[in-house]
């Protein structure tokens, strides 16, 4: 039997907190983590990532300079999240788009020792991720503030961007929603969805 790690992820600024919690293998990659968190949170998988403990970096390597000093990106297909975290209450930061800086707490909340999991699970969380590319926590809470008012002469605009993007069901976006049914759908599919994203030749 494997340990699991029981992780709480919250997104750092967001007001009331936007969070998760979820079961993971604890013998998994850093760079399958990054695919799990993407779907418990709702981010749409396009952009850079890394996770930061200590002198760790984690993420993505394009280049291999034979060179690993104590600030250089390890890369996460090769590293697993049990060789890193071995203690309840370690913190790690994961980071998602370097451009609207969406940054995460990552909590190992709880080591459970032999239990089966045959894929990860997300056991809770409240609030809808925030729209990709909507321009960071100050972009985000701006746009929620004119879609609150229908008068506002970016409403309709917004209204419309919003749309197309993974957060909003049916084509619309509550914020106060989270379907955790949804994404544990997915999760099931975890290898499926992580080898259409390869194929979309977003793997470094």
């Amino acid at each position: 039997m494997r340990r699991v790690f029981k992780f709480r992820i919250e997104l750092e600024g967001s007001n009331p907190k936007i969070w998760r919690e979820l079961l993971v293998p604890s013998d998994i990659t850093f760079y399958r983590l990054h695919h799990i968190i993407q779907i418990v949170m709702g981010w749409e998988n396009y952009h850079l990532y890394e996770f930061a403990l200590d002198s760790y970096r984690i993420g993505q390597r394009f280049e291999d300079d034979g060179f690993d000093g104590p600030h250089e990106i390890m890369d996460a297909q090769r590293i697993k999240i049990g060789n890193v975290l071995k203690t309840n209450g370690q913190k790690m930061d994961y980071i998602y788009d370097f451009g609207d800086y969406w940054q995460h707490s990552l909590i190992l909340e709880r080591i459970i020792e032999d239990l089966g999991l045959p894929f990860p699970v997300c056991c809770s969380g409240e609030l809808s991720c925030p729209p990709e590319d909507v321009g960071g926590i100050p972009g985000f809470y701006d746009f929620l503030k004119i879609m609150s008012k229908p008068r506002n002469p970016e409403h309709k605009e917004l209204k419309n961007w919003v749309r197309s993007k993974l957060v909003a069901i049916d084509g619309k976006y509550d914020p106060q929603k989270f379907h955790m049914e949804k994404v544990n759908w997915v999760l099931l599919r975890l290898d499926v969805y992580i080898e259409e994203w390869e194929n979309e030749g977003n793997q470094q």
